[in-house]
């Protein structure tokens, strides 16, 4: 094999860069659960970054979104278990943020460097190059963030404690754009032809030196014991009833459920928890709905409330509050976590505010084809939340609530903080995804709530992940098997798990200023490419 053709296949001809670009994609999917190669995400800009500086903004543009296919198809490959299509229709919308940012490069490229493909760039303007790229990729992350955010690049470090400990100073895209300026530094410096490119290099190994730094600190200010402090302890009974997908429950199944679910709370009662929590919509029918097997679920729910007297959260399908006082014939129907006295009595509920596009309602329902819709109808549109009130369990116990996807928004976690929070009660349902790495991949966009937070949350889960996440981001008192790597088994398992809380909420950098960094990004940004705009295009 002649190594000379292939590099210059795969370097200089169109069809081999974009075969490159691809490659390159699949290296930040590998970054990602299951595999979890985080060094992988460091390098995976490259590529694109070697063809924006070489090519019309077209064809840059063109391999940008390669390179998202090359990522989301196999980072969202577990959606198939929903319907085979789904990654297919997915990956090359989702691809279209990368493809902006390639078509930016070109002329990023050609503004901040002497001339296009110079061999002798100033290492300081390399950098303005390395700066202005990054910031741009994490900016248009951001935005993605408001449409579908699952997996940015903050995901790819979530196993390197150290690191995400940066999230509690700005947010999850502040440890983006350190793997993202990483990158773009890397890239600067294989393209310097002269040892100045070393003083990239040194500003990427300072950078990661001093991020490690502080997290370390920051670690280690976890273990120090507070004896001096007055805490409150919360025991909690987690109920994993390990259910499979129920989207249309057939009467045996509704059921199994309400008898698995009430059956395993059992095995706890006696161990006395102050709250016994039940994961997502662990029952297939609405609590509060008219029918024998609505009626079934509440006598044996207050049935079990009446034997233990141990206050409950469950979650569980619902209707939205002003439906039933105005008595709607057809009220709305919500996912909801409900708070229960001892007496079985409703204290508190909460409606998943952030519902799932195409999962618990259908955007644009009325324009999409009938077999589209038969593929992902559950029948009805889930009805949105608006209550942010934090639940006061009992005193120095203030309680949020997230229902399963909402977990990984920062803008939620962080108005619960905000308003008071000084625990995070986290109820989710992977049922969906029996077989595929998304359970791991919904656990690592998870814990970064909690380090941009300051909190702990409880977890319950369905079939996994049901445990503890600290306020550092480390999963711990994991429920069920001892294995390894226990929040991965997908078993029915119950147990308890106590945390202690301090009475006042020490609130994090990021709560008290919320996207602070991402607003300086784009102003830093705008003042770049306004400066470059100022300067004479060089020849």
């Amino acid at each position: 094999m002649n190594i000379s053709k292939v590099k210059n296949f795969f370097l200089e001809s169109k069809g081999g860069q974009l075969l490159l670009s691809f490659a390159a994609g699949t290296l930040y999917a590998a970054a990602l659960p299951p595999l979890n190669l985080s060094f992988c995400a460091l390098i995976t800009l490259t590529v694109p970054l070697y063809i924006g500086s070489r090519s019309k903004w077209y064809f840059s543009m063109l391999c940008s979104w390669v390179w998202g296919i090359g990522w989301s198809f196999f980072a969202y490959n577990f959606l198939r278990e929903i319907a085979f299509a789904v990654p297919f229709g997915l990956a090359p919308v989702i691809s279209l943020w990368p493809a902006v940012w390639g078509a930016a490069l070109p002329w990023l490229w050609k503004r901040c460097c002497q001339k296009q493909n110079s061999v002798a760039v100033p290492w300081y303007k390399m950098l303005l190059f390395a700066f202005l790229a990054a910031a741009l990729f994490t900016l248009l992350e951001w935005t993605r963030s408001r449409l579908f955010v699952w997996n940015d690049f903050s995901v790819t470090m979530w196993r390197k404690h150290a690191i995400i400990q940066l999230a509690a100073l700005t947010g999850s895209y502040g440890v983006g754009f350190l793997v993202s300026f990483t990158n773009t530094l890397i890239f600067g410096a294989a393209m310097q032809k002269s040892r100045k490119s070393l003083y990239l290099l040194l500003i990427a190994v300072v950078m990661w030196l001093a991020v490690t730094a502080c997290g370390i600190c920051r670690l280690a200010g976890s273990s120090v014991d507070d004896k001096g402090k007055n805490k409150t302890l919360l025991r909690t009974a987690l109920i994993q009833p390990d259910l499979s997908q129920r989207r249309h429950a057939s009467v045996e199944q509704v059921y199994e459920a309400v008898d698995k679910c009430v059956m395993i709370s059992r095995r706890v009662v006696s161990q006395r928890p102050e709250l016994i929590i039940w994961p997502e919509s662990a029952v297939p029918v609405t609590l509060r709905g008219m029918g024998q097997l609505n009626d079934y679920y509440r006598t044996q729910l207050a049935s079990l409330i009446s034997e233990a007297r141990i206050p409950m959260l469950i979650g569980a399908i619902d209707y939205l509050e002003a439906s039933i006082r105005a008595r709607d014939p057809y009220p709305a129907v919500t996912n909801s976590a409900i708070w229960l006295d001892k007496n079985g009595r409703i204290k508190h509920k909460y409606d998943k505010i952030h519902r799932v596009p195409y999962g618990e309602y259908i955007p644009f329902r009325r324009f999409l084809p009938g077999f589209i819709l038969n593929m992902i109808d559950m029948g009805r549109d889930l009805a949105p939340g608006t209550n942010f009130e934090v639940y006061e369990f009992k005193p120095g116990v203030r309680a949020a609530t997230v229902i399963c996807y909402e977990g990984v928004f920062g803008y939620l976690t962080r108005d619960f903080a905000r308003r008071g929070a000084n625990v995070l009660i986290a109820l989710s349902n992977d049922a969906w995804y029996p077989a595929s790495s998304e359970p791991e991949q919904h656990l690592a966009n998870v814990v970064m709530r909690c380090i941009e937070t300051g909190l702990p949350m409880i977890r319950c889960g369905n079939n996994g992940g049901s445990g503890v996440v600290t306020p550092y981001g480390l999963f711990v008192n994991c429920i069920g098997s001892k294995a390894e790597r226990p929040e991965l088994l997908r078993e029915q398992a119950c147990g308890i798990v106590e945390i202690s809380l301090d009475n006042a909420v020490a609130r994090t950098f990021y709560v008290r200023y919320g996207e602070w960094f991402i607003a300086l990004l784009a102003l830093l940004s705008a003042a770049g490419i306004t400066a470059l705009f100022c300067f004479k295009r060089p020849e």
